[in-house]
């Protein structure tokens, strides 16, 4: 597979590398931020042969390409690191968007902020996979042999895997300082600062706190999304107002210092407090969802949750997930319902596999059910199969939803933050129980749904 044309063409067809401000990627998806959305050809796009779908949230390309994602991306980097390779797509402007009409103010804004909070968040989140899976293997070794949890390896290793979640203000400044454009390690050391272990010495003494004779607010900041958020933003104006007032000569020495000043006094006082406080009043709102709906709670979260992954919305509120860990302890909404989608993605490619006639089908399907179910990968399920073929939707959402209300209705609780796959049951702990017979349910009915809805495969056996 030539990966070099196929990363010219999807940068051309996107407008060009000047069209594009910075390029990242998630487990699944390249994700590009785009300057003139009216330049990027998106049925084009889509018509590559590797490309699974794309979505398209605020100014953030999202272009889905699975098990290819890796090469694709590194040669997409490199073609835009050297300018010169790529044809600048100049004028592409069709008349379908000249008809465009206006949308809603409120609605635009909305997703600008989704995005600009997916797009803060998606960097870091390999990290937290990586530090949630290993927590998890820790588990079960010292479920095996306990004791294992009083050697030094055991507790280093733990160190290791609380890093993510602990430091994860810093890394948020980072996600968000490379959407805006501006200089991350500004960022990051305002936020860095507020888990420094001397101010957390400090907020834990409870003794009363000053800056410049305006009061600190005591807040342990670990863990924490909104605060990072704001003093990123506060960090980029920052940066940019010192950069045009201050004479070319001496910008080097003092843009910096005044940019790291200005922000940590401002998000020690004012912005660290009020994301604080933000952030738990929205988490508190999820909880208040939970403890009112009751088991409904999670069987709705997780029949929605296919669309909320083909719009990308689902990385937004990984971070509160992450909050809810940390404070109260527990999570009884998003890991559950996160968890049991990816099962039902996997039980309707069951249905389809169990369904089918053609051999190639069959073994795709059996392929992308153990992605779902073992993997926690379902990108390549939703966009390769169920969706193409439409009726296994019902499948998902169906499973998806019953696996939720019985979830709900046991008490399954996550404790640790983990993946979304079999493997990490044992971050339920006392009610692993409870998500296994969850999961039972969403991969039988989502299977069985599909199996006696059926679906017609003739357009998609040709594409296996």
């Amino acid at each position: 597979m030539n990966y070099v044309e196929i990363a010219q063409n999807i940068l051309a067809l996107s407008g060009g590398t000047d069209n594009i401000s910075s390029i990242t990627h998630c487990s699944t998806r390249l994700r590009l931020f785009i300057k003139d959305k009216k330049k990027v050809e998106q049925n084009k796009i889509k018509a590559i042969k590797i490309v699974l779908g794309i979505v398209f949230t605020g100014d953030e390309l999202q272009i889905v390409l699975g098990k290819e994602l890796i090469p694709v991306y590194n040669q997409v980097v490199k073609l835009y690191d050297d300018k010169s390779n790529i044809i600048v797509q100049e004028d592409l402007v069709t008349e379908s968007d000249n008809n465009e009409k206006k949308t809603n103010v409120f609605a635009e804004s909305f997703i600008k902020v989704i995005g600009f909070v997916s797009a803060s968040v998606t960097p870091m989140i390999p990290g937290l996979v990586a530090g949630g899976m290993l927590k998890v293997f820790l588990l079960l070794i010292t479920l095996g042999w306990a004791p294992f949890e009083k050697s030094q390896t055991y507790i280093l290793l733990s160190m290791l895997a609380n890093v993510p979640f602990y430091f994860m203000p810093i890394f948020v400044a980072y996600g968000a300082a490379k959407k805006l454009g501006g200089t991350p390690i500004y960022g990051m050391l305002v936020t860095a600062a507020l888990v420094y272990p001397d101010f957390a010495t400090l907020v834990k003494s409870g003794k009363a706190l000053f800056m410049l004779s305006v009061p600190v607010t005591l807040v342990n900041y670990s863990s924490t999304l909104l605060p990072a958020l704001l003093i990123a933003i506060c960090a980029y104006y920052a940066e940019k107002l010192l950069t045009k007032i201050i004479p070319g000569i001496i910008r080097p020495v003092f843009v910096g210092m005044c940019t790291i000043v200005i922000s940590y006094i401002l998000g020690v006082t004012i912005l660290g407090p009020l994301g604080d406080l933000a952030g738990g009043y929205i988490v508190n709102i999820f909880l208040w969802a939970s403890a009112n709906l009751g088991p409904f709670a999670v069987g709705l979260l997780a029949a929605c949750m296919p669309w909320l992954v083909m719009t990308g919305m689902h990385h937004a509120v990984t971070p509160f997930m992450v909050q809810a860990i940390a404070n109260p302890g527990y999570d009884v909404l998003f890991r559950p319902a996160y968890l049991l989608h990816n099962m039902a993605e996997g039980g309707a490619c069951l249905g389809v596999a169990l369904r089918t006639k053609d051999k190639a089908l069959k073994a795709e399907c059996f392929s992308l059910a153990v992605g779902c179910i073992v993997a926690g990968v379902t990108e390549p399920a939703i966009y390769g199969v169920n969706l193409r073929l439409k009726r296994p939707m019902y499948g998902v959402m169906a499973g998806a939803g019953l696996g939720g209300i019985v979830a709900g209705i046991m008490g399954a609780t996550a404790y640790v933050y983990g993946y979304s796959t079999i493997l990490a049951i044992p971050i339920f702990q006392k009610t692993i129980l409870a998500i296994v017979v969850a999961i039972i349910v969403t991969i039988l009915t989502s299977a069985i749904v599909t199996m006696v809805l059926g679906f017609d495969e003739k357009d998609i056996i040709d594409t296996i």
